[in-house]
């Protein structure tokens, strides 16, 4: 493609997607599948020679043992394909049965006391807040219609957080020509099963570092998610971005780089970029600590979030058919310098300065500018459901992936004699940042928690 033989080998890149995708298979946050891959990715890069360490935090895995959506249409019941909204609120054994109260979209608008005691029925997504209008007006259940034609189900789920901010009940989602006939033939009553489980458990970043040698203490980190969503084999999200991430890994380790990369296999991505955010987090409370020091001189000194210089993230790749996208937080000359290599080998290259809802963006919101890359369309409108597997990708694609990921990274980080990029995010990219977060109400990574308030007691030792 970029006719230029280089070190990357689409080949080897592709055997550690099957491992990942098929051989290991679905690994939801915290799930034994997650660990497992965890496993076989340090040890991989410890075959490379690199310093392996890991992040453990922890997580709330999840299961669902019985989803099932009936409407009352002719005198009898029928069976409507439906997914569960994965950590939202189980039924009662035999379920919720009420009138069906049609919503549109869930906007505001729609959401009225007359959804008490039924079904609600809505094409697209509620906001949290709307959901917290759906339970005081005693809504007994929440079913979403894809607002997109497609032939499987996708999968979704309620953040733990979000969950526990705006409160839950039970939710389900099935196909848009689904509900378009419930809706055009005017169901009237309909009845949910949802049994969904949870449980507490842990995830694991997987790091592997290679020293720099002119310039060490500026780090680069070079990072993929390797979780896929609730049993789904995750082919091109993500498995596929681990792998070429991966290969990176074993041809950057094999020559000198005058500034020190870190190799990152995020975790938890899925369910709320829980890993990068982990990390950006400990960052900033470490480069708060520091800080506070009386020996710490800012002219001189750098925290370890500030040796953190740039961000590069792989993430959704390897489809045979797609188009290339980048996007980037930081000076216009990141944007620039993708523009240009993509030129210069003959690679057609969509460039957007925006956050991508990956991990990137939480490294971001602590400063550190970064390139996210990406390749979609066609097979990747699988992901996020049974259909992202290995069929539709292709070693050529992932060649193509890691590329134009080396040529970029030995240009600019790891033989460029000073590093390109002054290490800033510009304020109008950290407001967009922080809409990304507040939009998908999730804390800001790198905030300081909120201090809760004292409670008083009164003279009888009561809180107050």
């Amino acid at each position: 493609m970029t006719g230029r033989e280089t070190a990357f080998d689409g080949k080897k890149a592709f055997e550690h997607l099957e491992h990942l995708s098929v051989t290991i298979g679905p690994r939801l946050t915290g799930s034994p599948g997650e660990h497992e891959a965890a496993r076989y990715i340090a040890r991989t890069l410890k075959g490379f020679r690199l310093k392996v360490t890991q992040q453990r935090f922890p997580v709330v895995t999840f299961d669902n043992r019985k989803c099932t959506f009936e409407v009352r249409q002719g005198g009898r019941w029928r069976k409507v394909s439906a997914e569960p909204v994965m950590l939202s609120k189980s039924t009662p054994p035999r379920g919720v049965e009420g009138e069906i109260h049609y919503a549109e979209g869930g906007q505001a608008e729609y959401l009225t006391p007359a959804m008490a005691g039924k079904i609600v029925l809505v094409c697209g997504r509620v906001a949290a807040e709307d959901r917290r209008r759906l339970i005081n007006f005693g809504a007994k259940a929440l079913v979403g219609i894809d607002p997109v034609v497609r032939e499987q189900h996708r999968r979704s789920l309620v953040g733990e957080e979000n969950r526990r901010t705006y409160g839950s009940l039970p939710m389900a989602t099935i196909r848009h020509l689904d509900g378009l006939d419930l809706v055009k033939g005017r169901a009237r009553r309909g009845r949910l099963v949802l049994r969904n489980t949870e449980r507490k458990s842990h995830s694991l970043n997987v790091i592997g570092e290679l020293a720099g040698t002119d310039h060490a203490d500026e780090i680069a980190v070079v990072c993929a998610h390797y979780d896929s969503h609730w049993r789904i084999p995750g082919a091109c999200d993500n498995a596929a971005g681990t792998a070429v991430m991966m290969e990176l890994a074993r041809v950057l380790a094999g020559r000198p780089s005058r500034r020190t990369l870190r190799f990152i296999a995020f975790a938890a991505e899925e369910t709320g970029l829980y890993g990068s955010t982990f990390y950006a987090d400990k960052l900033a409370r470490a480069d708060r600590r520091d800080k506070k020091r009386a020996s710490f001189d800012e002219r001189v000194d750098k925290s370890e979030c500030d040796r953190h210089r740039f961000t590069f993230n792989i993430d959704v790749h390897g489809g045979v058919l797609g188009r290339w996208l980048a996007t980037y937080n930081g000076p216009e000359d990141v944007g620039a310098s993708v523009r240009l290599l993509a030129k210069e080998i003959g690679m057609a290259c969509e460039v957007e300065k925006k956050p991508m809802s990956s991990d990137g963006t939480p490294l971001a919101a602590v400063g550190v500018p970064n390139v996210q890359f990406a390749r979609y369309g066609g097979t990747t409108s699988y992901g996020h459901g049974v259909g992202d597997d290995i069929r539709y990708l292709s070693a050529d694609a992932l060649a193509g992936a890691g590329d134009f990921a080396e040529r970029w990274l030995s240009r600019y980080v790891t033989d460029a004699p000073a590093f390109a990029f002054p290490r800033e995010v510009p304020e109008d990219q950290m407001k967009d940042i922080k809409e990304y977060f507040a939009k998908g109400k999730l804390p800001v990574p790198g905030d300081e928690p909120k201090k809760k308030k004292p409670t008083r007691r009164t003279k009888a030792g009561r809180k107050k």
